[in-house]
């Protein structure tokens, strides 16, 4: 199960990163229009967008990595998964209690960090429990 969930996770990622280097080499101009008025030209927009996708791109990566490993079932693999999903647990839990504290000190853009930390918590329970399940299968000596 926590391969599976694991792969699914890493087809997110990988789409998203896709998806955000289309954007920013294709799309950046829609993109500037949409926002508020930044303090950066178009380039540094572009490039900006282009730079977090492709390591958006890479987190797919290590999912897709660490789900492939995990078919060895060794020690090793168990433990890149463990750490994977640990640390977004971790790092999602964070970004829900910095978009829920900016919501609050914010009222105007209130709805917005709000919706944003509701889903970093979402996220963040979602690894937790792909954490649980790996725990669960180190305990008892196989993987599914």
């Amino acid at each position: 199960m926590a391969r599976s969930l694991l792969l699914a996770a890493g087809a997110a990622w990988i789409t998203a990163g896709a998806a955000g280097i289309g954007v920013g080499l294709l799309g950046a101009t829609t993109l500037q229009r949409i926002l508020p008025p930044l303090a950066i030209d178009l380039d540094a927009l572009r490039g900006a967008v282009t730079a977090v996708s492709v390591g958006v791109l890479a987190i797919g990566g290590m999912h897709a990595a660490v789900a492939a490993g995990l078919r060895r079932v060794g020690r090793r693999s168990l433990s890149a998964a463990l750490l994977l999903s640990g640390f977004l647990s971790a790092l999602f839990l964070a970004l829900a209690a910095a978009g829920a504290t900016t919501a609050v000190a914010t009222p105007t853009s209130a709805l917005a960090f709000g919706a944003a930390a509701l889903g970093a918590l979402t996220l963040s329970i979602g690894y937790g429990a792909i954490t649980a399940l790996l725990l669960r299968e180190l305990r008892s000596g196989s993987l599914d």
